[in-house]
């Protein structure tokens, strides 16, 4: 018993000691910190400027046109198909309308699937959008990382994260100069 009690008073000693340390030690952490220079960039911003962020979303648009137009399709029939089984089901015996609710059924989740496969996470047009968006945001990101180390600059954060920014801590239009965005 007298081996618990000990152990207890030395572990809370040195959890004492722990703290104490780091309320001494982090403002000082802090203070180095301010030390160096802040810029924030609207990345957004700049994406929208970018000729090839325009030409990815028309090549996305073409790529979603024809699936869009075989989703309406499949959706359409789907939906004329509930349409006549409902007006047929009051006519219809209980193993057809079974029969016809399997096969509504079957048609329905074709569909989600489709929509899944094509449209979904992890689908075609979500392969294709980081194929085509992710070399555009590394050459965003170089620009930016540039312009940081040429100005000294230690941490950028995105425009819409901060509450207030002056003027001069603003880099999107060096950014943009340096991607020759007018």
């Amino acid at each position: 018993m007298k081996h618990s009690k000990r152990f207890m008073t030395m572990s809370r000693r040195i959890i004492m000691a722990v703290a104490l340390s780091l309320v001494l030690v982090s403002p000082r952490s802090f203070a180095a910190q301010e030390s160096g220079k802040v810029g924030v960039v609207d990345s957004g911003k700049i994406l929208q400027q970018l000729p090839e962020t325009k030409q990815a979303e028309t090549t996305l648009q073409s790529t979603a046109a024809p699936l869009q137009k075989e989703l309406d399709r499949l959706t359409q029939d789907y939906q004329k198909s509930v349409a006549a089984y409902r007006q047929q089901a009051a006519s219809l015996s209980k193993t057809a309308r079974d029969q016809k609710e399997k096969e509504l059924n079957l048609k329905g989740q074709s569909l989600e699937k489709y929509q899944q496969e094509k449209f979904g996470r992890g689908s075609i047009m979500e392969k294709k959008q980081q194929e085509l968006l992710i070399p555009i945001r590394q050459k965003v990101l170089s620009a930016i990382e540039s312009i940081a180390k040429n100005e000294g600059i230690t941490l950028v954060i995105e425009k819409s994260a901060a509450v207030y920014v002056t003027p001069e801590h603003d880099l999107t239009f060096k950014v943009m100069n340096h991607l020759n965005i007018k």
